[in-house]
């Protein structure tokens, strides 16, 4: 049996702390006392330094098609018949990490495997052999080591290492007899030197920051009933912040549908996804998971749908304020909030995209008569104008998730002569709460909106085919001349997507602010554009090219703004 350099000092440092008895004497590893095995001074254990870290990475890249990510020997080439099922590594038996290094090496043709010695340096074959050997030491079994050395010997130092000529059960042995006066029964020796032979081997780490060394592990799941992650996913990893910068890297699955990004730096954002049918499903990591040197998500995607009875419409929100303007007169200024809901395991989107590569998914036809002054929020709505024969639209290009709150929000007026006739038609299926919010001197006049104090109205809404949301607003409350001063253009008002915030008690008022602040307004508004453009790119929502784009002209948007404010 060949033995590598390294392991022969070892041996023969072994051999003579060993030589006790008379010749041809059988030895008993039991006399030999831990520190005697491996002196923490010889030039033998300064050269040996595996990195099990290094080793997982190793077992992930080259072993787990056949032995399985667990060592359970149930991979995916065996799964499908092509090699024999090997051992269950975690069932190993009497075994040496020194006899695992020599299978690794030299191979094992008979069942199927290859020999390594080519492909991988002696480091790289203990890395993963040590790796390997530590799949047999379960949760459990490592815990009531652990508390064996705590509450039975606490003052005892661990071993600085284990040599691995041994076997777990023959230097248990020894273990039991020097630290716990033989008191353990086998299956507590069996954890005791788990433990330690756990924490000798991560004593043994190359030095490095270990602070500046961050792995994220995850797996790929599909979220769509009968179907599978295709082997050949692309996993991109984006990380940085705004201050610096971020980088891309990418890296493929491996045979369980897990991937591994090592050695990342510390980031104030990390954004991990999966690309799958033209779509990138990501997830930004919490602030929790960014205090781990491990994090370990999953990325889930889905199929997609193009039947557009499975969206419902199921919430309406509105803010109704009265305002004129210098260059469309008197009329309502509405703030709109729309909410819909995706009820099956697929991705809802058209199919019809656009010649700059988005993709047509909700619609939604503007009342009538209705100019729209929210603008195109990144790239994410197309506007539909004066077209013969078709109402005003905007065309969401966000396709709906399932499972989570689609929000659609806008803001357009709509001129007024002291009654508003407020019509909107929908091309999905409504179930909607409807909520509405008037300010100071409006009333609203409907069927089934009922007034619910302070100028709100609410009520439900269904509609199953053609239909439209409909009500009339009255009253005349300008008391603005045209040389008032809080008198502006449409252009000036600030060109933001309102969120709910805004939709509440508060945003009424806040618009009010806004028309006399329309500079700060207009640098809040890149602001936000810019944050929901980097928010709808992380979650997969945007194509990558046209957000590098929209992200460049709003940054140099807002850098002008700030400028020009100074």
């Amino acid at each position: 049996m060949r033995r590598p350099p390294v392991l022969m000092a070892l041996l023969a440092l072994l051999l003579l702390s060993g030589c006790g008895g008379l010749a041809g004497e059988p030895e008993i590893v039991a006399t030999i006392a831990p520190q005697a095995l491996l002196p923490p001074a010889t030039p033998a254990l300064n050269a040996w330094r595996p990195d099990i870290k290094n080793g997982e990475g190793i077992f992930s890249a080259r072993c787990v098609e056949c032995h399985g990510e667990s060592g359970d020997g149930r991979g995916q080439l065996v799964l499908a018949g092509s090699v024999p099922q090997p051992l269950d590594m975690r069932e190993r038996g009497q075994v040496s990490p020194l006899e695992w290094h020599e299978i690794i090496t030299d191979g094992r043709i008979e069942n199927l495997m290859p020999p390594w010695e080519a492909a991988l340096s002696e480091t790289e074959r203990w890395d993963v052999a040590l790796y390997a050997f530590t799949l047999g030491y379960s949760e459990s079994l490592l815990a009531r080591g652990e508390a064996l050395w705590r509450e039975r010997c606490g003052e005892c130092a661990l071993p600085t290492v284990i040599p691995p000529v041994y076997t777990d059960e023959e230097y248990g042995i020894q273990l039991n007899q020097e630290r716990f006066g033989a008191a353990l029964d086998e299956a507590d020796a069996a954890a005791a030197v788990a433990y330690a032979r756990l924490q000798s081997l991560k004593r043994l780490q190359p030095a490095q920051d270990q602070a500046d060394r961050r792995r994220l592990t995850g797996r790929v799941e599909h979220g769509t009933a009968g179907l599978e992650v295709p082997a050949d996913t692309v996993v991109q990893l984006r990380y940085g912040s705004s201050e610096n910068g971020y980088q891309l890297r990418e890296t493929s699955l491996d045979a369980s549908q897990r991937f591994t990004f090592e050695d990342l730096p510390a980031a104030s954002e990390i954004i991990v996804g999966a690309v799958y049918g033209e779509r990138l499903f990501s997830r930004r990591l919490t602030a929790e998971e960014l205090a781990r040197p491990i994090f370990s998500p999953t990325i889930t995607i889905y199929a997609t749908t193009h039947d557009p009875t499975v969206i419902t419409l199921v919430e309406i929100e509105l803010a109704i304020e009265a305002l004129r303007l210098e260059d469309l007169g008197a009329g309502l200024l509405v703030s709109q909030r729309l909410r819909y809901r995706n009820d099956t395991d697929r991705v809802y989107s058209s199919g019809r995209g656009f010649d700059d590569g988005r993709e047509a998914s909700l619609l939604l036809q503007m009342p009538s008569g209705a100019r729209l002054l929210s603008g195109d929020a990144g790239g994410r709505y197309i506007v539909v104008e004066g077209l013969e024969r078709l109402p005003d639209s905007v065309i969401d290009s966000f396709p709906v998730l399932p499972g989570e709150a689609h929000q659609v929000a806008l803001q357009y007026f709509l001129p007024d002569a002291g009654e508003t006739k407020y019509e909107q038609a929908f091309a999905n299926l409504v179930d909607a709460r409807v909520l509405a919010r008037l300010s100071e001197g409006l009333r609203l006049e409907s069927d089934w909106l009922l007034a619910q104090g302070d100028g709100v109205y609410g009520g439900d809404l269904r509609l199953s085919g053609a239909g439209k949301l409909r009500f009339t607003i009255r009253g005349a409350p300008f008391a603005t001349s045209s040389d008032d001063p809080g008198l502006i253009t449409s252009d000036a008002l600030p060109l933001v997507l309102l969120g709910a915030a805004l939709l509440g008690a508060a945003g009424l008022a806040g618009l009010s602010r806004w028309r006399r602040n329309t500079e700060s307004s207009a640098i809040d508004q890149a602001a936000a554009e810019l944050a929901r453009l980097e928010a709808e790119h992380d979650r997969g929502l945007i194509n990558h090219d046209l957000y590098h784009q929209r992200r460049r002209d709003l940054r140099a948007k807002l850098a002008d703004l700030m400028e020009g404010g100074e």
